[in-house]
């Protein structure tokens, strides 16, 4: 159990015990004080808090008798008796006191005449009766001191008690004491029980975040308990919604649906409206015909109170969470509890913490709800968005309709896992004339749908530029301006090759792009490491002067495959980009000797990860057929 919820149980003892109790501190001065202790002897509790208990409670003539009870507490640690108590406008009050010393130290009297300090001491008392001034036990009077029982030493009009006096008035003091005891511990099990229930209800409570299930739980824990008939509205700052109503009798349910019927046609007068208003508790003790011609204008609205009421009054508490009133919570009819029934309002004080716990868990589970709600329809959009943006992606990628003559081309495109966004990877594969071919790889870094249209922005340029026959670093230094004249948070990775099957070659420029890879018809596979030039995108202005990415030429013999692709193959969670080539070149190797389609399977199998690919992957094979 938490401190705040050790104070608030705390708390609510003092407020619901009918005895009084005090707390002395080590030096003698009051430090609790309940409400209890206030109806006794008169003082309230910001006047008596730290208070000298001698000086507030014992009348100056009886301290050194009061000090010698400390002492005696000191040591055996509990007394009870019946003694005479000063009250704040100076007579006695006869009261039933159990104490008991809570920390160590010496009696000794804390207070004015005090030279020493008392430990920590805890007392109950209720009154048994007052006396009056020269009564018997009366510490105000001329007979002598009442002595720890509550016995005197001499009484009437000097001579002394006679002992079948003495005896009768010790039995009454006994039967008091016993009268007392027992009405304490009645009231102490009534407090226990009343305690057992809000720690209950806080257990409960605290167990959902579902809204429906919440209130159902409210119902469960006030119906019959506070009354026969329970409604919570919800309030939303200019009318009640109500949203919940529950009878203790199943049968009765045509009443519940014409009490649901009346939500919102309250008039300012209804309790419920003073009870937001006010942001206290509002009771009724009886709905005459006035009463409810305040609350609702529908006659028919009077009846199914009366009925729901069943002839006896009603309270409504407010639903009050971090500062604020998010509702009220309304129960009609007697309630039954402690084997009897319950006055609307008699145990006003247990349902208010009933319902602060109550306020709290409906506000926790409006506002999961809510929270879960926004995560759905998130979800929701993501998840169009992915497809819209794959169906965008797939449209643009390039079908074989008259495939090169002088290459063979297999490729490989798929999105990352179902939560993974879809990427800006493409490919493409362009005739220029006679026996060229322009090969393309690109990968715009970012996600989603602006990262797949932006994509086909750039493939649509590249082709463009292609009809042109420039060479491959024109392109490149050509599609930088495009790439800053789209959008200048946007970076992209491009590798653009023209393969000239008439002299053998491949001539190629990345603008930083992963590595090319080649494997000779024997099955040497190898990394193409030349000098790179940077993304496009990055840094472009037009006040800067062009840039060319550097372009390289290499031997393409027969039967030679080139490889293109993107990050997504070869970095994951688990490897880097550096390992991951190092991998794709020892897979390209393994697959030696298949078909290009093969191949293709072989590699993406053997690099795949264990859960899978978690970025989209873009595969681009193209292999110099035989020169006729």
């Amino acid at each position: 159990m938490t401190r705040p919820l050790e104070r608030e149980l705390i708390d609510a003892v003092l407020e619901l015990s009918a005895n009084a109790i005090v707390l002395v501190d080590e030096r003698g001065r009051i430090a609790l004080w309940n409400a209890a202790a206030e109806s006794v002897l008169g003082w309230p509790a910001e006047q008596a808090l730290g208070q000298e208990v001698l000086t507030a409670m014992v009348a100056p003539h009886s301290h050194s008798t009061a000090r010698d009870l400390l002492a005696k507490l000191a040591v055996n640690g509990t007394w009870e008796g019946a003694v005479p108590l000063r009250h704040r406008d100076g007579h006695a009050v006869v009261c039933a006191v159990r104490a008991r010393a809570l920390s160590g130290g010496a009696g000794g009297g804390g207070g004015e005449d005090g030279d020493g300090a008392v430990g920590e001491v805890l007392a109950v008392f209720a009154e048994l009766g007052r006396s009056g001034p020269g009564s018997p036990g009366d510490p105000t009077g001329t007979d002598g001191p009442a002595g720890p029982a509550g016995t005197a030493g001499t009484a009437g009009t000097g001579g002394t008690v006679r002992d079948d006096d003495r005896a009768a008035l010790l039995r009454a003091e006994r039967a008091a004491l016993l009268r007392a005891e027992r009405t304490a511990r009645a009231e102490l099990e009534h407090v226990r029980d009343r305690l057992a229930y809000v720690v209950h209800a806080s257990s409960r409570l605290a167990s959902s975040l579902d809204v429906g299930m919440t209130m159902e739980t409210v119902g469960d824990l006030v119906v019959p308990r506070f009354g026969t008939l329970c409604i919570i509205d919800l309030w939303d700052g200019r009318r009640l919604d109500r949203v919940y109503v529950r009878e203790a009798e199943p049968a009765r349910q045509s009443l519940v649906e014409r009490v649901r019927a009346l939500g919102g046609s309250q008039r300012d007068g209804h309790p419920a409206l003073r009870a937001v208003f006010t942001g206290r508790p509002a009771v009724l003790t009886a709905t005459d015909p006035d009463t409810l011609a305040q609350m609702y204008a529908d006659p028919q609205a009077h009846e199914a109170e009366r009925e729901a009421t069943r002839g006896a009054g009603f309270v409504a508490v407010p639903l009050v969470t971090r500062g604020r009133v998010i509702g009220v919570l309304t129960l009609l009819g007697p309630g039954r509890a402690y084997g009897r029934d319950l006055a609307p309002g008699e145990d006003l004080a247990v349902l208010e913490q009933v319902a602060t716990r109550a306020a709290q868990s409906i506000e926790n589970a409006r506002l999961f709800d809510a929270e879960r709600r926004l995560a759905r329809n998130l979800t929701d959009s993501e998840r169009r968005q992915r497809r819209t943006a794959l169906t965008l992606q797939r449209s643009l990628l390039p079908a074989w309709i008259h495939p090169p003559e002088e290459l063979e081309v297999a490729t490989r495109y798929f999105p990352g896992a179902e939560e993974a966004e879809v990427g800006g990877d493409w490919y493409d594969v362009i005739p220029l004339g006679p026996r060229r071919t322009a090969l393309v790889i690109g990968d715009v870094m970012g996600r989603g749908l602006r990262a797949a249209t932006f994509m086909g922005q750039v493939r649509t340029a590249v082709r463009a530029y292609a009809r042109q026959d420039l060479r491959p670093k024109e392109i490149l230094a050509l599609l930088d301006g495009v790439v800053a004249d789209l959008g200048d948070t946007e970076i992209v990775t491009c590798a653009y090759a023209v393969f000239d099957a008439a002299r053998g070659t491949l001539t190629y420029a990345s603008a930083g792009h992963l590595p090319l890879l080649t494997v000779d018809r024997f099955g040497k596979a190898r990394r193409l490491d030349h000098e790179a030039g940077l993304p496009l995108g990055v840094g472009a202005s037009s006040a800067a002067p062009a840039r060319t990415a550097p372009e390289h030429v290499v031997s393409l013999p027969e039967e030679t495959t080139v490889v293109f692709y993107t990050d997504g193959l070869v970095e994951n969670r688990r490897r880097d980009v550096d390992a991951g080539i190092d991998a794709l070149v020892d897979a390209l190797a393994r697959a030696s000797g298949s078909s290009l389609e093969g191949l293709c399977d072989q590699v993406i199998d053997a690099l795949r990860p264990p859960g899978g690919y978690d970025d989209d992957v873009a595969l681009l094979l193209a292999r110099s057929l035989p020169r006729g």
